[in-house]
């Protein structure tokens, strides 16, 4: 496990140190997710998966007419109490 110490400077701003951003394998842009646990008083840092934007490209079609048949075509199998009731 390792342990550092870092300082928070001006607007929060702090550098992460090296041997850790090494051991969690950080590049450029890499995102986190930080977590404060008000009574351990402490912070737990997860590494964010990329963005899985365009991932399933061409699932629904390969271009941009074919997505919009098949979400027309989905769209007119549904019924009226499909989407759910959100006057209540």
């Amino acid at each position: 496990m390792l342990e550092m110490a870092v300082e928070v400077r001006k607007r929060n701003r702090m550098t992460w140190p090296a041997a850790i951003a090494n051991a969690m394998k950080l590049a450029d842009g890499s995102r986190l997710l930080l977590r404060w646990d008000e009574q351990a008083e402490e912070v737990r840092v997860r590494i964010l998966p990329p963005t899985f934007a365009g991932a399933l490209q061409s699932v629904y079609g390969a271009n941009s007419e074919e997505v919009a048949a098949y979400l027309a075509e989905e769209r007119a199998g549904w019924g009226p109490g499909d989407l759910g009731d959100h006057t209540r």
